[in-house]
């Protein structure tokens, strides 16, 4: 029995989802924000904003911690296999009504689609191939690596 391609990428961003969602909650830890009782309510309030969708990670991170990340090279190509995973759930493996709304964008996505992780369409159903595992993997974990490399810049001079 073979894991399907399919299945290395959304395993992928789990894992990532997983390993920056770890962060957010150190960095929250780090502010003391949950030591007063405003605090503990504003997080009660917003804490599973924070980790309720990428651009929300994102901006979390940027405007609450000073990690900017959203533009960057490995958060773009991460972005594209995002993209991918959201046509495999929500499109049942074709891409999604969301982005296929708009034509620029559509036509931008596939691009995209096929030269970070090698996948073609067909219509708008999404054909991955062995090598777009390996490249969703190489994308996760140049991710993570430039992340971390971010996160420590921003731990070093505000911690």
């Amino acid at each position: 029995m073979s894991v399907t391609p399919e299945w290395i990428l959304v395993d992928s961003i789990t894992t990532v989802e997983v390993h920056v969602d770890r962060a957010i909650n150190a960095l929250v830890t780090q502010s003391h924000l949950a030591d007063s009782m405003f605090g503990q309510a504003l997080l009660g309030k917003l804490g599973e904003d924070m980790s309720n969708s990428w651009p929300a990670r994102f901006d979390w991170l940027g405007e609450g911690f000073g990690v900017r990340i959203k533009g960057e090279k490995f958060a773009q190509d991460f972005d594209t296999v995002i993209e991918c995973r959201n046509g495999i759930i929500h499109g049942s493996g074709n891409l999604t009504k969301r982005q296929r709304s708009n034509f620029a964008k559509f036509t931008e996505l596939r691009r995209r689609l096929f030269s970070v992780l090698d996948v073609t369409t067909h219509g708008t159903r999404l054909i991955l191939s062995d090598d777009s595992a390996r490249r969703s993997l190489a994308v996760s974990r140049d991710f993570v690596y430039g992340f971390d490399r971010a996160l420590r810049h921003q731990l070093s001079t505000d911690f």
